[in-house]
């Protein structure tokens, strides 16, 4: 699918022999250098290693690590990626990097009639981009018009059991349907196969059904909206169960009979290994966050995110309003613009016939989606260290605080702690600090 591309760029040649190595342990005597040494990477290892996997035990080949470039894909896919709960991302940042000339995705089969207004479209939109920073508004906000097949860049590092997993959702579950993603998954497949031949095959072959999202047609009115966060579940008797755990762990002493007491919750919130808040878990329902906003609560690898297709995004019509934007009249009449032309394009779009997968690169940065997310305590204080923070990106941030301020009414003890880096020891952003930090706690 045009440029899109994904190349396993590093790989550990001598992995076979640790996964079947692993395959072996459990069974056989030796040492684990002395199993190591019988294990040779060859052909009788592959097949133990197939026939290992076919009966469940797949961590053995969770040894195997790789490096993946995915280099000029659509922003869509990226969304699609870094859902991945078990792998590494770094991607390039639309908040600081000009993306004028990315470029954007193209799907494959269109006739003349669709190429024309989806390529007049995106070309319309990356013009509108480049109004905005013309008129003063930042990257960060500019970006909101971007287009989802805007191309992007980045590097993945996953062992081989996620490998697996994702080239499978590619080919066989939810990405199927989208040739961008199909088409990655089999440059995927290719070259694992040249490395470990027939393990995708039977993986595919046992792959679990899956029950398809079906894609909305119709675009709705665009329309500006803000978002926010509702507390849907909480742990019930949350400080008594965290009172059980900090007793159980044997870690803390108790002070007139309690030991959740502030002074051990400070010294719990300042844990190098709090795992008694892991008990603790949080449901929430964001409401209303843009594409863009979406990248910051995914790329939490301690979270379960259910997201709706890309599409939907698109087909609701809402859609962020910078304050950035709102201040610079002729900016605001450009952004608003850009939203109404896009719906337009893409209604023209379906009505030509093209496929609702590939009218999902109509959707823009600033539309919006309700998600559903779910959080342990100790990966809510890290989400809030990193999100309420000034220096988080602005609408993250207020909606973090939002989450943030659920949580306090629901338990007040615990959650009155949380907050920015600041409140837990010296502001890690360096010069880029705002210098204003939070009382400690």
């Amino acid at each position: 699918m045009n440029k899109s591309k994904a190349v396993i760029i590093v790989k550990n040649p001598e992995a076979l022999r640790v996964a079947a190595s692993s395959a072996r342990i459990s069974t056989q005597q030796g040492t684990s250098l002395e199993i190591f040494e019988r294990s040779q990477g060859d052909e009788k290892d592959l097949k133990l290693l197939n026939k290992v996997l076919a009966s469940g035990h797949k961590s053995v080949i969770e040894h195997q690590t790789f490096a993946v470039a995915f280099n000029d894909v659509s922003v869509m896919v990226e969304q699609f990626v870094i859902e991945a709960r078990l792998a590494s991302y770094t991607v390039k940042s639309r908040r600081y990097v000009d993306f004028a000339g990315a470029g954007y995705v193209v799907p494959e089969g269109l006739d003349n009639a669709q190429r024309a207004v989806y390529g007049a479209a995106m070309e319309a939109r990356f013009a509108d981009y480049e109004k905005l920073m013309a008129l003063g508004v930042p990257k960060e906000d500019a970006r909101f018009v971007l287009p989802y097949c805007l191309r992007s860049n980045f590097y993945m590092t996953v062992n081989a059991r996620e490998l697996i997993a994702l080239i499978c959702a590619m080919l066989a579950g939810r990405g199927k349907g989208f040739a961008e993603l199909e088409s990655l998954g089999a440059q995927l497949k290719a070259q694992f196969d040249a490395i470990y031949p027939g393990v995708i095959d039977g993986e595919l072959s046992r792959y679990p059904a899956y029950a398809p999202t079906e894609l909305p047609r119709e675009i709705g009115d665009p329309m500006e909206a803000t978002g926010g966060a509702d507390l849907l579940s909480e742990t019930p008797n949350a400080m008594a169960l965290l009172e059980a755990a900090m007793g159980f762990s044997g870690r803390f002493e108790p002070a007139f009979g309690s030991f959740a007491n502030q002074a051990n919750l400070r010294a719990l919130m300042l844990d190098a290994r709090p795992r008694e808040l892991e008990l603790l878990n949080y449901v929430f329902g964001v409401r209303r966050i843009s594409l863009a906003c979406l990248t910051h609560f995914v790329r939490h690898r301690v979270d379960s995110p259910i997201v709706p297709p890309v599409l939907a995004a698109l087909a609701g019509g809402t859609y962020v309003l910078p304050e950035t934007v709102k201040a610079i009249p002729e900016a605001e009449k450009v952004y608003r613009a850009a939203f109404e032309d896009q719906a337009q394009a893409a209604r023209e779009a379906l009505r030509l016939g093209i496929k609702a997968e590939d009218a999902s690169y109509f959707a823009m940065s600033g539309h919006q989606l309700d998600i559903l997310l779910g959080m342990n305590a100790r990966e809510l204080m890290h989400f809030m260290k990193l999100r309420t923070c000034s220096r988080a990106q602005w609408e993250i941030r207020a909606v973090a605080g939002e989450m943030l301020m659920r949580l306090q009414i629901a338990c007040p003890p615990l959650f009155a702690m949380y907050g920015p880096s600041c409140r837990f020891g010296p502001c890690p952003e360096g010069r880029m600090s705002c210098g204003k930090p939070r009382e400690r706690i």
